[in-house]
Protein backbone atom coordinates (compact mmCIF):
# COMPACT_ATOMS: atom_id res chain seq x y z
CA UNK A 1 0.00 0.00 0.00
CA UNK A 2 2.66 2.41 0.75
CA UNK A 3 4.30 1.72 -2.78
CA UNK A 4 1.35 2.38 -4.54
CA UNK A 5 0.95 5.59 -2.40
CA UNK A 6 4.55 6.48 -3.19
CA UNK A 7 3.33 5.96 -7.07
CA UNK A 8 1.18 8.37 -6.83
CA UNK A 9 2.81 10.74 -5.14
CA UNK A 10 5.63 10.41 -8.31
CA UNK A 11 3.22 10.52 -10.71
CA UNK A 12 1.44 13.77 -9.13
CA UNK A 13 4.77 15.33 -8.55
CA UNK A 14 5.62 14.71 -11.95
CA UNK A 15 2.99 16.00 -13.54
CA UNK A 16 2.63 19.51 -11.67
CA UNK A 17 6.43 19.64 -12.83
CA UNK A 18 5.91 19.52 -16.71
CA UNK A 19 5.92 22.72 -18.31
CA UNK A 20 3.44 23.81 -21.02
CA UNK A 21 2.97 26.88 -23.61
CA UNK A 22 0.93 27.99 -25.85
CA UNK A 23 2.66 29.27 -28.83
CA UNK A 24 0.16 31.07 -31.65
CA UNK A 25 1.15 30.43 -35.03
CA UNK A 26 0.90 33.23 -37.97
CA UNK A 27 2.00 32.73 -41.82
CA UNK A 28 2.43 35.62 -43.12
CA UNK A 29 0.37 37.63 -45.39
CA UNK A 30 0.39 36.51 -49.39
CA UNK A 31 4.03 37.31 -50.89
CA UNK A 32 4.91 38.92 -54.28
CA UNK A 33 5.67 35.28 -54.73
CA UNK A 34 2.62 33.83 -53.55
CA UNK A 35 0.59 35.72 -55.66
CA UNK A 36 2.97 35.25 -59.08
CA UNK A 37 2.08 31.30 -58.38
CA UNK A 38 -1.81 32.00 -58.15
CA UNK A 39 -1.69 33.92 -61.42
CA UNK A 40 0.14 31.22 -63.19
CA UNK A 41 -1.79 28.88 -61.95
CA UNK A 42 -5.30 30.93 -63.19
CA UNK A 43 -3.26 31.59 -66.37
CA UNK A 44 -3.01 27.62 -66.98
CA UNK A 45 -6.37 26.37 -65.64
CA UNK A 46 -5.29 24.70 -62.70
CA UNK A 47 -8.35 23.36 -60.45
CA UNK A 48 -9.34 25.44 -57.64
CA UNK A 49 -7.54 28.98 -59.32
CA UNK A 50 -10.67 29.32 -61.61
CA UNK A 51 -10.47 32.76 -62.80
CA UNK A 52 -13.31 34.87 -61.08
CA UNK A 53 -16.21 36.51 -63.57
CA UNK A 54 -15.59 39.84 -64.45
CA UNK A 55 -11.69 40.03 -63.61
CA UNK A 56 -8.96 40.46 -65.81
CA UNK A 57 -6.87 37.66 -67.07
CA UNK A 58 -3.48 37.76 -65.46
CA UNK A 59 -0.70 38.68 -68.14
CA UNK A 60 1.90 36.55 -68.46
CA UNK A 61 4.84 38.79 -68.59
CA UNK A 62 4.59 39.46 -64.57
CA UNK A 63 5.03 35.89 -63.84
CA UNK A 64 8.57 36.25 -65.74
CA UNK A 65 9.67 37.22 -61.76
CA UNK A 66 9.02 33.10 -61.07
CA UNK A 67 12.22 32.54 -62.55
CA UNK A 68 14.27 35.08 -60.50
CA UNK A 69 14.76 32.53 -57.51
CA UNK A 70 16.82 34.78 -55.41
CA UNK A 71 14.44 37.89 -55.65
CA UNK A 72 11.56 35.31 -54.13
CA UNK A 73 13.18 34.07 -51.18
CA UNK A 74 13.30 37.41 -49.61
CA UNK A 75 10.54 39.28 -51.29
CA UNK A 76 7.80 41.70 -49.83
CA UNK A 77 4.02 41.75 -49.65
CA UNK A 78 1.65 41.96 -52.05
CA UNK A 79 -1.16 44.71 -52.36
CA UNK A 80 -3.59 41.52 -51.31
CA UNK A 81 -1.00 40.70 -48.73
CA UNK A 82 -0.93 44.22 -47.16
CA UNK A 83 -5.23 44.30 -47.44
CA UNK A 84 -4.86 40.59 -45.49
CA UNK A 85 -2.37 42.14 -43.00
CA UNK A 86 -5.48 44.84 -42.46
CA UNK A 87 -8.26 42.58 -41.72
CA UNK A 88 -5.52 40.38 -39.30
CA UNK A 89 -4.81 43.88 -37.12
CA UNK A 90 -8.61 44.37 -37.22
CA UNK A 91 -8.69 40.43 -35.22
CA UNK A 92 -5.91 40.73 -33.65
CA UNK A 93 -7.16 44.06 -31.80
CA UNK A 94 -10.35 42.91 -31.48
CA UNK A 95 -11.28 41.93 -27.58
CA UNK A 96 -13.83 39.58 -28.34
CA UNK A 97 -11.55 37.35 -31.12
CA UNK A 98 -11.35 34.69 -28.24
CA UNK A 99 -7.71 34.65 -28.67
CA UNK A 100 -6.54 36.55 -25.91
CA UNK A 101 -3.65 38.81 -27.51
CA UNK A 102 -3.87 42.00 -28.98
CA UNK A 103 -5.17 44.77 -27.42
CA UNK A 104 -5.50 42.32 -24.52
CA UNK A 105 -2.08 42.01 -24.88
CA UNK A 106 -1.01 43.53 -21.80
CA UNK A 107 -3.28 41.29 -19.73
CA UNK A 108 -1.55 38.12 -17.49
CA UNK A 109 -2.64 35.49 -19.21
CA UNK A 110 -1.53 37.00 -23.29
CA UNK A 111 1.47 36.62 -25.24
CA UNK A 112 4.63 38.74 -23.46
CA UNK A 113 6.69 37.32 -26.56
CA UNK A 114 6.50 38.02 -30.63
CA UNK A 115 8.99 35.91 -32.46
CA UNK A 116 8.86 36.81 -36.13
CA UNK A 117 11.46 35.23 -38.82
CA UNK A 118 13.92 37.67 -40.46
CA UNK A 119 12.51 37.29 -44.31
CA UNK A 120 10.63 39.79 -45.43
CA UNK A 121 7.43 38.90 -45.84
CA UNK A 122 6.69 37.81 -42.39
CA UNK A 123 8.51 40.84 -40.78
CA UNK A 124 6.25 43.14 -42.79
CA UNK A 125 3.01 40.95 -41.31
CA UNK A 126 4.37 41.73 -37.84
CA UNK A 127 4.90 44.98 -38.11
CA UNK A 128 1.78 45.54 -39.80
CA UNK A 129 -0.50 43.18 -37.70
CA UNK A 130 1.26 43.28 -34.27
CA UNK A 131 2.64 46.97 -34.41
CA UNK A 132 6.08 45.36 -33.31
CA UNK A 133 9.03 44.61 -35.35
CA UNK A 134 12.78 44.40 -34.49
CA UNK A 135 14.60 47.08 -35.54
CA UNK A 136 15.57 47.19 -39.83
CA UNK A 137 17.62 49.98 -41.73
CA UNK A 138 16.52 48.79 -44.84
CA UNK A 139 12.52 48.55 -43.45
CA UNK A 140 10.39 51.81 -44.91
CA UNK A 141 7.35 53.02 -43.30
CA UNK A 142 7.08 51.38 -40.21
CA UNK A 143 7.18 54.21 -37.36
CA UNK A 144 6.81 51.22 -34.68
CA UNK A 145 9.88 49.18 -35.52
CA UNK A 146 10.36 48.25 -31.83
CA UNK A 147 11.93 45.76 -29.18
CA UNK A 148 8.89 45.46 -27.24
CA UNK A 149 6.12 47.41 -25.62
CA UNK A 150 6.03 47.85 -22.37
CA UNK A 151 2.75 49.28 -20.00
CA UNK A 152 2.37 49.63 -15.89
CA UNK A 153 1.84 45.85 -15.67
CA UNK A 154 3.29 44.35 -18.73
CA UNK A 155 6.18 43.64 -20.88
CA UNK A 156 6.07 42.31 -24.38
CA UNK A 157 9.37 41.75 -26.36
CA UNK A 158 9.47 41.13 -29.77
CA UNK A 159 12.72 38.85 -31.32
CA UNK A 160 14.06 38.35 -34.85
CA UNK A 161 15.17 34.56 -35.03
CA UNK A 162 17.22 33.15 -37.46
CA UNK A 163 16.29 29.32 -37.04
CA UNK A 164 12.72 30.73 -38.31
CA UNK A 165 13.77 31.28 -41.81
CA UNK A 166 11.71 29.12 -44.64
CA UNK A 167 12.54 26.12 -46.41
CA UNK A 168 15.27 26.93 -48.45
CA UNK A 169 16.11 25.74 -51.90
CA UNK A 170 18.93 23.50 -50.36
CA UNK A 171 16.69 21.78 -48.31
CA UNK A 172 14.24 20.72 -50.91
CA UNK A 173 17.01 18.57 -52.44
CA UNK A 174 16.78 14.84 -51.96
CA UNK A 175 18.67 13.77 -48.20
CA UNK A 176 18.79 17.52 -47.06
CA UNK A 177 15.98 17.68 -45.86
CA UNK A 178 16.76 16.91 -42.29
CA UNK A 179 18.59 20.51 -42.35
CA UNK A 180 15.17 22.37 -41.64
CA UNK A 181 14.49 19.35 -38.88
CA UNK A 182 17.52 20.44 -37.13
CA UNK A 183 16.41 23.97 -37.56
CA UNK A 184 12.86 23.25 -36.09
CA UNK A 185 14.55 20.92 -33.42
CA UNK A 186 16.97 24.13 -32.38
CA UNK A 187 13.76 26.43 -32.29
CA UNK A 188 11.39 24.11 -30.30
CA UNK A 189 14.69 23.93 -27.19
CA UNK A 190 15.20 27.85 -27.26
CA UNK A 191 11.05 28.31 -26.60
CA UNK A 192 12.33 25.87 -23.57
CA UNK A 193 14.75 28.56 -22.38
CA UNK A 194 12.38 31.39 -22.68
CA UNK A 195 9.96 32.35 -19.32
CA UNK A 196 7.28 33.17 -21.33
CA UNK A 197 4.31 30.83 -21.24
CA UNK A 198 2.56 32.33 -24.65
CA UNK A 199 4.23 33.66 -27.55
CA UNK A 200 3.56 34.51 -31.10
CA UNK A 201 5.48 32.97 -34.06
CA UNK A 202 4.96 35.17 -37.49
CA UNK A 203 6.17 32.59 -40.16
CA UNK A 204 6.44 30.70 -42.82
CA UNK A 205 3.96 27.48 -44.35
CA UNK A 206 6.22 25.18 -44.80
CA UNK A 207 8.02 25.16 -41.60
CA UNK A 208 4.99 25.49 -39.85
CA UNK A 209 4.12 22.40 -41.89
CA UNK A 210 6.57 20.11 -41.00
CA UNK A 211 7.20 21.21 -37.80
CA UNK A 212 3.59 20.37 -36.87
CA UNK A 213 3.52 17.39 -39.11
CA UNK A 214 0.35 18.62 -41.14
CA UNK A 215 -0.41 17.27 -44.34
CA UNK A 216 -1.62 20.80 -45.32
CA UNK A 217 0.24 24.41 -45.36
CA UNK A 218 -1.70 27.38 -43.37
CA UNK A 219 -3.32 29.90 -45.87
CA UNK A 220 -1.74 33.17 -45.57
CA UNK A 221 -2.31 34.68 -42.07
CA UNK A 222 -3.67 31.91 -40.58
CA UNK A 223 -3.79 31.68 -36.93
CA UNK A 224 -3.38 28.55 -35.43
CA UNK A 225 -3.27 27.81 -31.87
CA UNK A 226 -1.13 25.14 -30.27
CA UNK A 227 0.10 23.61 -27.19
CA UNK A 228 4.00 22.75 -26.24
CA UNK A 229 4.89 20.81 -23.71
CA UNK A 230 8.61 21.47 -22.98
CA UNK A 231 9.53 18.16 -20.85
CA UNK A 232 8.51 15.81 -24.01
CA UNK A 233 9.02 18.80 -26.70
CA UNK A 234 5.55 17.68 -28.55
CA UNK A 235 2.68 19.65 -29.82
CA UNK A 236 -0.60 19.13 -29.12
CA UNK A 237 -3.41 19.16 -31.48
CA UNK A 238 -3.48 22.61 -33.32
CA UNK A 239 -6.55 24.05 -33.80
CA UNK A 240 -6.79 27.57 -36.26
CA UNK A 241 -8.51 30.28 -34.27
CA UNK A 242 -8.56 32.74 -37.31
CA UNK A 243 -8.48 31.95 -41.44
CA UNK A 244 -6.42 34.11 -43.40
CA UNK A 245 -6.35 34.30 -47.31
CA UNK A 246 -8.94 36.99 -47.61
CA UNK A 247 -9.00 39.00 -50.85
Amino acid sequence: MLYILFLLTLNLTVSFTMTSRTLYLIRHAESMENSMIHDFKTLVGVKGFEQAPGTPRPSILPLAGLLNVPALIDCALSPRGVRQTEALKSFCMSYDNGVGFLPSVFSPDSPSLVVHSPLRRARQTCAMATQLVTPNENDVGYDWTSTGLTTEDKTVEVIEQELLLEKTPLEWLPGLGGRLDGRIQSFKTWVTTRPERNIIVVGHSQWFKRMLGMDKKFDNCDIWKVDFNDDSMEFGEPQRVYQGNVE
